[in-house]
């Protein structure tokens, strides 16, 4: 994931900023430590489904039934983490306009619905989330979680006023996460991070489009990229546990009064039986099945966790043999990932692609390790 796939997101807050050009003394690599990517040093490989829309997500009020109000919040791709407190106030907001009831049935306990049902709990609402599975058992727990725009939209397929929506929810959410920064009970913490281009950027001095989410940003091209590359981009980024951080999620919206309850719903008629005059979908890839949206498709994600590594304080994205590669550090493990299986139903491992991931990461960290 790089940022320049954010594009120009001008409604944040105001004018994007455009960084002049820095002048970068030549210079070596941060001394980092070599990421040990032996294969007994592997807890388990997993996989799971984003819920794509090239259009981008859903967020959307409507008339459910003669005493409901339906909003739908889903549909995030590779960024649901990222973008959650964003969404979840826009759809905080549409439910506020489209009716005055208080009483509210969210729809899934993954990260979207967590958060919304909390934002909803703090404006004052009566909320239970209904949900057929709980953390640590979500899809939103095999999240990498690290703070990006990943696989959110396709480009030709969203207009201009998505994206300014899209980059007002982004900054918003950014500044949420920032607050929960290295406050053990939630598991998010700054770190250094690194996007590695196989290829000269297109734009060698470029710089991204929303700076302040990007603090410390530097771009290396050329002659002064390090470890083979032909570009490095430098800066400092948010890094979410989401083992440490849902947790945290269910016990401050359990602690605000909110309730969780178990439950199965295999049609949206299901849902009408609720007692609450307000329903929030937030089921993610569940949206597809409940309400008919055929544009939600799923994009299969594999990550490998290794033991955890103290000394790897450091994050990467970049690219192998055709595919993705990144590894995000957490306090009790190291996540290597890579993989985009679009229309990918399969939620099983796949073994080539685990091959392929160890064998990127162990020939990045030689790099490292050889520090040029």
């Amino acid at each position: 994931m790089h940022r320049r796939a954010f594009l120009s997101l001008a409604a944040a807050g105001g004018a994007a900023l455009a960084l002049p050009p820095v002048a970068l003394a030549r210079s070596g690599p941060p001394q980092l430590e070599r990421l040990n990517t032996d294969p007994t040093r592997i807890i388990r490989t997993v996989a799971g489904l984003r819920p794509f829309r090239a259009a981008g997500y859903v967020v959307r009020a409507e008339r459910f039934s003669r005493r409901q109000t339906l909003v739908h919040h889903y549909g995030h791709g590779g960024a649901g983490v990222t973008m959650s407190w964003g969404t979840a106030a826009e759809a905080v907001q549409a439910l506020e306009t489209a009716t005055s009831e208080r009483s509210c049935a969210v729809i899934g306990c993954g990260v979207i619905g967590l958060t919304t049902g909390l934002e909803l709990v703090r404006r004052g609402h009566e909320v239970t989330i209904y949900a057929e599975a709980l953390p640590p058992y979500t899809t939103s727990n095999i999240a990498g979680a690290y703070w990006g725009i990943a696989g959110l939209y396709r480009r030709t397929d969203v207009d201009e006023p998505f994206m300014a929506r899209m980059g007002v929810a982004a900054l918003r959410s950014h500044r949420a996460f920032q607050h929960l920064a290295n406050d053990p009970r939630y598991g998010v913490y700054w770190v250094q991070a690194f996007d590695l281009f196989t290829r000269p950027p297109a734009d060698p001095m470029g710089a991204p489009d929303m700076p302040w989410l990007y603090p410390g940003f530097r771009r290396r091209t050329g002659p002064d990229a390090w470890w083979g590359y032909e570009g490095v981009d430098q800066f400092h980024q948010l890094m979410i546990d989401p083992d440490i951080y849902l947790r945290a999620l269910m016990a401050e919206f359990e602690g605000a009064g909110g309730r969780i309850r178990m439950a199965r719903f295999e049609t949206a008629r299901d849902l009408s039986r609720l007692r609450e005059r307000v329903i929030v979908n937030c089921t993610g890839l569940g949206a597809r099945a409940l309400f008919g949206d055929e544009a939600l498709e799923p994009v299969r994600g594999q990550l490998t966790i290794l033991l955890p590594q103290p000394g790897i304080d450091y994050a990467y994205t970049t690219s192998f043999e055709g595919g993705s590669l990144y590894m995000f550090p957490r306090r009790g493990a190291i996540v290597l990932g890579g993989s985009h299986g679009r229309g990918n139903w399969s939620t099983d491992i796949d073994l080539a692609d685990q091959d392929r991931m160890l064998r990127g990461h162990s020939e990045l960290a030689m790099r490292i390790a050889q520090g040029v």
